[in-house]
C-alpha cells in the first residue's frame, strides 16, 4: 500500500540533520507527585470503550508512519488523526530511549485541541511495557496490546505517553498544529503536541515518532479454496494487473475487482484460456480483491494497488 508524506513534514529526513538545544523534558520543571497524578487520571472516563473482539470477518493489516527524525522528547504525545475509511485500530509503534517503560494510550472523539491539560472526556484504552535496546532516533518499538478499536470515518485524539518518572519518549519539533504529518489511503496523522505525563503536554507543535498499526475488516468478502488459488502478477500492481486462469482451461468464468466493502469494480465473463490482463487504470492506491467465479463456486485473491 502507497504511503504519503506531506511537503511540511518530509522534514523529518531534513531534521535527521538539524542540532537540537535542550529537549522539552529538560526544560520542564514540572514535578508531580503521586497524588496529583492520580488526581488528574481521576477525570479520564472509567467507562470501557466497546472494543471490536467478536469480529470473525477477514482483515487485512497495515501501518502508518509518522516520523523517525525524533531531536526532542518528554513523556509522549498527543495528537489526531483523520480517519478517511473505516479502520480497527490495532496498537502504536513507540520511539523510547534504551529501558524497559509503561506505556499508556488514551483516546476521545474529535480534536485534542483544547484537551492538552485535562484528562476530562478522555478513555483510557490499554496499556504495557516495551524494552527498548537504543536511544535516539531510527528504532521504533510496537506496544504489544491489541486494541481492536473500530473507527469509523472522522476525527479522533491519541495520547500516547510513557508513564514512568525518568522516561525519554522522543519526537520531532513540527511546523503547525493539525497539519497533516504523513498519510495514506485510509488515515491522516496530524502533527500534535508534546509533554509531561500526566496530560501536561503543553510543548507545541510536536510530531509523533512512531507508527499507528490498524487493520481494515474486508466485509462480504471471504478467500476460500472452493477452487484453485489464482496467481496475480505483478502483485502490487499499478497499471494493469495479469490473472493466470490456466487452471480454468476450457471453463467459463467470471473475473472480477471487489474493493473492501465487498463492492464490485468491474467484472469480465470469458472463456478461460491461460493469462487474462485487468486494466487498473483509475483506481486508489489500497487494497482489492480478484475473484474468480465458475459454477456458483468462488476463489479470491488479495490486490494492493500502489
Amino acid at each position: 500500500m502507497k504511503k504519503f508524506y506531506a511537503s511540511t513534514l518530509v522534514f523529518g529526513m531534513m531534521f535527521s540533520s538539524v542540532v537540537f538545544g535542550q529537549t522539552d523534558k529538560q526544560l520542564s520543571s514540572e514535578n508531580l507527585n503521586f497524588q496529583q497524578k492520580q488526581n488528574i487520571l481521576s477525570q479520564v472516563i472509567n467507562t470501557p470503550v466497546v472494543l471490536d473482539h467478536q469480529s470473525k470477518l477477514p482483515t487485512v493489516c497495515d501501518s502508518l508512519t509518522g516520523s523517525t527524525a525524533a531531536g526532542n522528547s518528554f513523556s509522549g504525545n498527543m495528537f489526531d488523526i483523520d480517519v478517511v475509511s473505516a479502520v480497527t485500530l490495532e496498537t502504536f509503534s513507540v520511539s523510547v530511549d534504551a529501558g524497559t517503560w509503561n506505556i499508556a494510550i488514551f483516546y476521545k472523539t474529535g480534536t485534542f485541541i483544547g484537551s492538552e491539560t485535562s484528562a476530562t472526556g478522555w478513555s483510557f484504552l490499554d496499556s504495557a511495557q516495551v524494552t527498548s535496546t537504543t536511544t535516539g532516533a531510527g528504532a521504533f518499538y510496537k506496544v504489544p496490546v491489541s486494541l481492536n478499536l473500530p473507527l469509523a470515518a472522522g476525527t479522533y485524539a491519541f495520547y500516547v505517553t510513557a508513564t514512568d518518572a525518568g522516561a525519554t519518549f522522543n519526537y520531532t519539533n513540527g511546523t503547525v498544529v493539525g497539519d497533516t504529518l504523513s498519510y495514506d489511503t485510509y488515515l491522516t496523522i496530524k502533527q500534535g503536541n508534546g509533554g509531561s505525563y500526566p496530560f501536561g503536554v503543553t510543548f507545541s507543535p510536536r510530531v509523533f515518532n512512531g507508527r499507528v498499526h490498524y487493520c481494515l475488516t474486508t466485509a462480504g468478502i471471504e478467500e476460500n479454496s472452493s477452487l484453485p488459488t489464482v496467481e496475480l502478477f505483478p502483485n502490487p500492481a499499478s497499471q494493469s494487473v495479469s490473472v493466470d486462469l490456466s487452471a480454468f482451461t476450457g471453463n467459463k468464468v467470471t473475473v472480477s475487482i471487489l474493493n473492501t466493502l465487498g463492492q464490485r469494480l468491474q467484472a469480465t465473463t470469458l472463456t478461460a484460456n491461460g493469462v487474462t490482463p485487468l486494466d487498473l487504470n483509475g483506481y486508489a492506491s489500497g487494497l482489492y480483491f480478484v475473484q474468480v467465479e465458475m459454477n456458483g463456486k468462488t476463489s479470491t485473491s488479495k490486490l494492493a494497488i500502489k
